[in-house]
Formats: structure tokens, C-alpha cells, sequence
């Protein structure tokens, strides 16, 4: 069976006569299902009755629900968007970082498809582009720079990815982490990024 190709990296389906959807509305339901009844939840037929249209009326936007989901990853990702030019290049990373765990642990499915599947959607794209700029400015350069961007890039996503599944596990086994200082995620996650980026320097 040939490997499937990234929706990002398909010319776009045409519309066809006058518009009973758009992308922004199906991507919308979606994430909204996908937050109810995460990825097994999902199908084309539960997503046409949401919308409100017949099924086939669906597929003359999106082929399958492997389209879908890569639509509502990036719309995940479109949420950590920010402008980063306050010059302080660790505290950029922390903002973005901070804000990219947060969403795909509100948004508890996503984190395990980013795993499975690159992020190839406009807002993945310039979220990196962002990082990649802020750590250029910050003086990280050629093998450094991407030594960098891989420390960082992986921490946040692993961090997320390990969260949401204690998450959809429903905790089971909360003594493991009673050894731990603290066991609110969120604070463990921001304790962990500072150790990641206080040992960088751009040389």
C-alpha cells in the first residue's frame, strides 16, 4: 500500500457550484469532536451530522478523516501563533513553548498525531519559522542552531505527547510522581523547559 501524502502537499480540491462549507467551519467541528470524543470518536458520518449536511456533501471538501485530522492539528498549532520581537530570546521560547503544551493538552488528541505525522499545515510551519528566527537572532548559527531548535522542538512535543497520554489514562498511577516537587503539569512542564534553555548559549 503506498504511503499516504500529506493533504499540505496536495494541490487544493476545487469548489464545486456555490459553497454549502467552508474549510474553517468543518475544521471547527472537528477540533469540537475531536475535544468530545477524541480520534476513535471520529468519522465522516458523525462529522457531516454536526455540520448539518449530508455525508456526501462532506467529501466534496475533505477525501477521509486522515484530511480531517491534519486540518485540525494545525488549527491546534494556529492557537500558539504569536508576534515574538521583545528581543529576549528565552522568554520568546518560553511563551511559545508554555503556549504549544498548553493547546495540545486542551486539545488532548492532537499531541499523539503530531507524534505519528509531521506538521506540515501554514500554522506548524510558522511556529518553527518563528523559533528558528528568534534563536537566529539570539546568535545560534549553522549545527548549533539546529541542535538547538531539535532540543527545544522535542522537549515541548515529547513533554506534551508524555502529559496527554497520563491525561487520557486518567492518572492510574499517580504514586510514580509523589517523588516529584510538584505534580501539576503545567508546573512541571515550565520547570523543565527553564532547564532546557538555561543550558544554551549561542557561541
Amino acid at each position: 500500500m503506498p504511503d499516504r501524502t500529506s493533504i499540505w502537499l496536495r494541490a487544493e480540491k476545487p469548489a464545486r457550484g456555490r459553497p454549502a462549507l467552508d474549510r474553517d467551519r468543518i475544521v471547527a467541528a472537528a477540533v469540537t469532536l475531536l475535544d468530545e470524543e477524541s480520534i476513535s470518536g471520529l468519522t465522516m458520518r458523525k462529522l457531516a451530522d454536526r455540520l448539518g449536511v449530508p455525508a456526501m456533501t462532506l467529501y466534496g471538501y475533505v477525501a477521509n478523516k486522515e484530511d480531517v485530522l491534519e486540518y485540525a492539528v494545525d488549527a491546534v498549532f494556529a492557537e500558539t501563533l504569536h508576534e515574538a520581537d521583545s528581543g529576549d530570546w528565552r522568554g520568546e521560547l518560553t511563551s511559545i513553548g508554555i503556549r504549544t503544551f498548553e493547546a495540545l493538552l486542551r486539545h488532548h488528541w492532537a499531541a499523539p498525531l503530531v507524534g505519528g505525522t509531521p506538521p506540515l499545515g501554514p500554522a506548524a510551519v510558522a511556529q518553527f519559522a518563528t523559533i528558528v528566527r528568534v534563536l537566529t537572532a539570539a546568535g545560534f548559527h549553522d549545527e548549533q542552531l539546529d541542535a538547538v531548535t531539535t532540543a527545544f522542538y522535542y522537549y515541548v512535543l515529547g513533554a506534551a505527547l508524555a502529559e496527554s497520554a497520563w491525561a487520557r489514562a486518567g492518572h492510574p498511577a499517580v504514586e510514580v510522581l509523589s517523588g516529584y516537587a510538584n505534580t501539576d503539569a503545567g508546573e512541571r512542564f515550565r520547570r523543565g523547559l527553564n532547564a532546557v534553555l538555561e543550558g544554551l548559549r549561542p557561541h
